[in-house]
C-alpha cells in the first residue's frame, strides 16, 4: 500500500478504499503475551525453611494487556490479541479482561504461556518471568483494525506473517522494543521497512543504532517513523514525516512498570485521534505519567485517565 493511503488512515480521514475497509473493526489491536504479574514489595528473602509475610502481593496482568487497557481507557475501541492458556493463570487473566471490559481475540494454547513476579520499590523494579514465546505462532491471524501493535520486538518477529497481512489490508503496524537485545541488534542492518512505527528507549536505541538522537536516519530500513523516550527527559524522533519532540512534566515515581507500554498507547490514540505528531507524542507522555504514579501498567480503572479522553 502507498503512502498516502497509510497516512489517510493515520490521520482517521474518511477518504479512499481504507476508510471502506476499515469501516468495521477495532481502532486499535495490541498482540503479544499477556503476562499474569504477582507485584512484591522490597524485603529481605526468608532463610531456608521459612516463612515471611509482606504487607501485600498484588495480582494483576501485563505484557499486552498494559497498552491496550490504557488506550481503551483513553476512549478509543482497543482489543488485545494473545495466547490463552488452559491453566490457572488463563482463567485469571480472562476474569481481569471481562472486569475492565477489555474485548480480547485469543487462541488456546496449553499451560500458562506468561507469568511474571515484579519486584518493585525505590523506583526500580526487576523481572522474573516464564514466557512461552513460540505459542505466538499459532496465531491464527489478527482482527482488522486501523492500527496493529506488537509489544515487543520478539513478539513482532513470530507474527510477521499476520502483521505483514494485516499491513497489506491497511493496518499501520507499530512495534515496541520491549528490550529484547538479539532483535535490536538487527534492526539497523534491515532494509525492508516492515513497521510504520517503532517505539524504542534511549537504552532500546542506543543499542540498535550507537546514537539514540540519530535512530530515525539509522532506523530508517525497520521502520518509517521511529520515536525513542528518555524518562525523565520525555521523548524525540521522527513521526510521519515531521521531527518531534515531547517533553515529560516532574511526577512522583510509584513504579515504572508499564510506563512504556502507556507512552504506545497514549502515542497511538492521538494519531487514531487526528492529533498532530506533536500533539500524539504529547499525549504519548502524560500517559506515561499517569501510569508511573501507581503500581503496576494495567489501566484497572478508566476514570484515572477520563481528563486525557479530552487531550487535543
Amino acid at each position: 500500500m502507498g503512502s498516502r493511503s497509510l497516512g489517510a488512515v493515520h490521520r482517521g480521514r474518511a477518504d479512499g478504499p481504507d476508510a471502506r475497509r476499515h469501516a468495521v473493526g477495532p481502532e486499535l489491536v495490541v498482540v503479544g503475551l499477556a503476562y499474569f504479574e504477582l507485584h512484591l514489595p522490597r524485603f529481605r528473602f526468608p532463610r531456608p525453611g521459612e516463612e515471611r509475610f509482606v504487607a501485600s502481593v498484588r495480582a494483576t496482568a501485563g505484557g499486552a494487556l498494559n497498552t491496550a487497557s490504557v488506550a481503551r481507557a483513553l476512549g478509543v475501541d482497543a482489543r488485545v490479541a494473545h495466547p490463552a492458556g488452559d491453566g490457572p493463570t488463563g482463567a485469571a487473566l480472562r476474569m481481569l479482561e471481562r472486569r475492565i471490559g477489555l474485548p480480547a481475540a485469543t487462541w488456546p494454547v496449553e499451560g500458562d504461556p506468561a507469568v511474571s513476579l515484579v519486584f518493585s520499590g525505590r523506583g526500580e523494579r526487576t523481572f522474573l518471568s516464564a514466557a512461552r514465546l513460540p505459542t505466538l505462532q499459532a496465531c491464527p491471524g489478527l482482527p482488522r483494525a486501523r492500527w496493529i501493535h506488537a509489544a515487543g520486538l520478539v513478539e513482532a518477529r513470530l507474527l510477521a506473517g499476520p502483521l505483514a497481512r494485516a499491513r497489506v489490508a491497511g493496518a499501520g503496524v507499530s512495534v515496541a522494543g520491549s528490550w529484547a537485545p538479539a532483535e535490536l541488534r538487527r534492526l539497523a542492518r534491515r532494509t525492508d521497512v516492515p513497521w510504520d512505527l517503532l517505539v524504542l528507549s534511549r537504552r532500546e536505541a542506543e543499542l540498535a543504532c550507537g546514537d539514540a538522537r540519530r535512530a530515525p536516519e539509522r532506523l530508517a530500513g525497520a521502520a518509517t517513523s521511529v520515536v525513542v523516550t528518555d524518562g525523565a527527559r520525555g521523548a524525540r524522533g521522527m513521526l510521519l514525516g515531521r521531527t518531534v519532540r515531547g517533553r515529560a512534566r516532574k511526577t512522583a515515581v510509584v513504579d515504572p512498570t508499564g510506563a512504556g507500554d502507556a507512552f504506545c498507547a497514549g502515542l497511538l490514540v492521538g494519531l487514531l485521534r487526528g492529533l498532530s505528531p506533536s500533539r500524539a507524542v504529547a499525549l504519548g507522555c502524560r500517559s506515561a505519567e499517569r501510569v508511573l504514579g501507581r503500581r503496576g501498567g494495567l489501566a484497572e480503572d478508566a476514570s484515572a485517565f477520563a481528563d486525557l479522553r479530552r487531550f487535543r
